[in-house]
């Protein structure tokens, strides 16, 4: 349980990783409005990919947020749900490009690789260790550029279509 005096570890490590599920949550809300019968299949493994981004990203946070306020074994817990969140998002967004009729020349192409590269390159930077402020550290730099990297793997799934259509 949380005490009254409750003191939150990494406040911006706690928020950046919030705003990365708020905005993963958009996303794939945004996405479900373009469901149509050509991407039916695409489209909902995209959905569920942001979704469980954003159970990571929630999850993560409260674990930075309360990691003094919090035991050994709930700690251990919430970190695992990230962790595994983490994978599983990442496992349903390729399997979205892989039900998918994506070639060489489709536009969604030039959107989900620029995603992919913002994604690679937020993901150097967290291995750096970087620290801009006492408060903003690799973490939060991190979740700064997957927000948008999230974006411009939501432009590029929108455009995808099923590479069997009923």
């Amino acid at each position: 349980m949380l005490s009254k005096s409750m003191q939150i570890t990494e406040p911006v490590t706690m928020l950046t990783d919030y705003a990365l599920g708020a905005a993963s949550l958009y996303f794939g809300g945004s996405l479900l409005r373009v469901v149509n019968f050509r991407n039916r299949l695409t489209v909902r493994l995209w959905v569920i990919g942001f979704i469980t981004g954003a159970v990571a990203a929630f999850v993560g946070g409260t674990y930075h947020g309360f990691s003094l306020e919090l035991g050994a074994s709930a700690l251990r817990a919430l970190w695992n749900i990230t962790i595994y969140s983490i994978g599983a998002s990442g496992a349903f967004m390729v399997s979205g490009v892989l039900a998918s009729s994506i070639r060489r020349d489709d536009e969604s192409r030039a959107w989900l690789l620029g995603g992919i590269m913002l994604t690679l390159a937020g993901f150097a930077v967290q291995l750096t260790g970087f620290r801009s402020h006492q408060d903003f550290n690799h973490n939060d730099a991190y979740h700064m550029i997957q927000i948008a990297g999230l974006y411009l793997f939501f432009r590029g799934a929108r455009l995808l279509e099923d590479r069997l259509t009923v």
